[in-house]
């Protein structure tokens, strides 16, 4: 491991601010709201996720409204990406079998059938379980959900327990990514899902960003309920979203942000784990970067490169972005369970994010008392590995280290090579403990 070498130690990643996001304009798109909520209405179990207020933490940050977006139980999985992956699948077998855009879920069974189509897909998570429940409610006879080494083992098994053959990969989730891509290419009959665009894969992803904008259509009329409850306008003026490789930001902007939209849109935050830190790296360098990434209790988010078609609307659209640590996300987590929200650990991210952005100093006069704050809470419970906090100037990296080996249950938290536990357990909260002090890894 090389450290590149910095003039001071600093206590903190600084947080991003785009000053001039607010005047950004994001291309208009089609509008597919009616296809889109027809389609949702289809589907079994289908219910807006809740909007919860949390009156508590908006007193105690001295703003109008905080609201969490729960996103914890969405047709029957605990994860938003239900609704992108479900409207890419569906679009996706609609042009391969060339069906008519009004296809019912019986013609697109009949489709799969006829077709002998396969689906596969990369995922660190909820994405290839999604695919993976489309794949059983279609009929579809095959699913492949590639996935990367390392990832945790109870979430193996719940895209396993979708019907879904998981292959583990001897790589990163990008090396996952570009490993399931050549499978969907060389093998008969496989579409490939993915959130992620690239260079020659951008229509599938560009569904799933379509199918996230019904959650925030949602947003909009719930909002609309709890104004006229509580007989006060409330204009969201902030949105905070965990980011991964960036898609729901995409949809965020696109929606929110559009040219077409004439009211004074939200500003838009985005999290990231303090390792696997790409969008806001990439918006400091002002160039797209593909980074090496370290393990997070955030599995969803640790992605190494950004989608190709979300970059040109996040580098100008994205008005902050902040880093958390796991320990802080944990904290999150352990605050919305305690206000009846189930969330697992990229669906504690924003509003971890909300208490970084509340308590740094180069965010005064952003928050005020007539903000309202929306955070999006993107999964529900999960299992994780318990974290270890790495914040604290009087922390230094051997006495965190010393504390991290002095940890009970260490070993038992990894289930292959116990004799090298503490060698990757080491040099992982190395990581994080140089990451949250924006020292860079090499």
């Amino acid at each position: 491991m090389n450290i590149k070498k910095v003039d001071k130690q600093p206590t903190r990643r600084s947080i991003y601010y785009n000053h001039t996001a607010r005047s950004y304009k994001a291309p208009g798109t089609k509008d597919s709201s009616v296809e889109l909520q027809a389609w949702y209405s289809s589907l079994p179990g289908y219910a807006p996720t809740k909007l919860v207020p949390l009156s508590d933490l908006a007193a105690e940050l001295g703003i109008r409204s905080v609201y969490v977006k729960a996103e914890t139980s969405r047709l029957g999985l605990p994860s938003f990406k239900m609704l992108g992956a479900s409207w890419a699948v569906r679009q996706a077998i609609i042009h391969s079998a060339k069906l008519s855009s009004s296809a019912s879920i019986d013609d697109l069974r009949r489709a799969v059938k006829e077709n002998e189509i396969r689906l596969c897909a990369a995922t660190d998570g909820n994405h290839g379980r999604s695919v993976a429940f489309m794949g059983q409610f279609l009929d579809v006879e095959e699913v492949k959900v590639f996935v990367p080494r390392g990832l945790d083992e109870k979430i193996i098994a719940s895209i396993a327990d979708e019907g879904a053959d998981v292959i583990v990969t001897d790589g990163d989730y990008d090396y996952t990514v570009r490993t399931a891509h050549r499978f969907g290419e060389e093998t008969k009959g496989f579409i490939l899902i993915e959130a992620v665009a690239y260079e020659g894969y951008e229509d599938i992803p560009r569904w799933a960003v379509e199918g996230y904008t019904t959650m925030l259509r949602e947003i909009d009329a719930q909002l609309l309920i709890h104004a006229r409850i509580q007989k006060q306008d409330q204009p969201l003026s902030m949105i905070i979203a965990p980011v991964g490789v960036g898609s729901l930001t995409q949809s965020i902007i696109s929606y929110y942000k559009s040219s077409s939209n004439n009211s004074v849109p939200p500003d838009v935050v985005t999290v990231e784990p303090d390792t696997a830190a790409t969008l806001h790296k990439s918006l400091k360098a002002q160039a797209s970067l593909s980074i090496a990434t370290s393990p997070t209790i955030m599995a969803g988010l640790e992605c190494g490169t950004l989608s190709s078609i979300a970059w040109p609307l996040l580098q100008p659209g994205v008005d902050i972005s902040a880093t958390i640590s796991d320990w802080e996300c944990h904290q999150a987590i352990e605050y919305l369970a305690k206000h009846g929200i189930g969330a697992g650990p990229c669906g504690g991210a924003a509003l971890a994010g909300l208490r970084r952005l509340a308590a740094d100093s180069s965010s005064r006069g952003i928050l005020d008392n007539d903000s309202v704050v929306l955070c999006i809470c993107t999964e529900g419970t999960r299992h994780y590995t318990l974290p270890t906090p790495v914040e604290g100037t009087e922390l230094t990296i051997m006495t965190a280290l010393m504390v991290l080996h002095m940890t009970p249950g260490l070993e038992s938290n990894f289930r292959s090579s116990p004799q090298i536990v503490p060698v990757s357990a080491f040099m992982n909260f190395a990581a994080q403990w140089l990451e949250y002090r924006d020292i860079d890894i090499k």
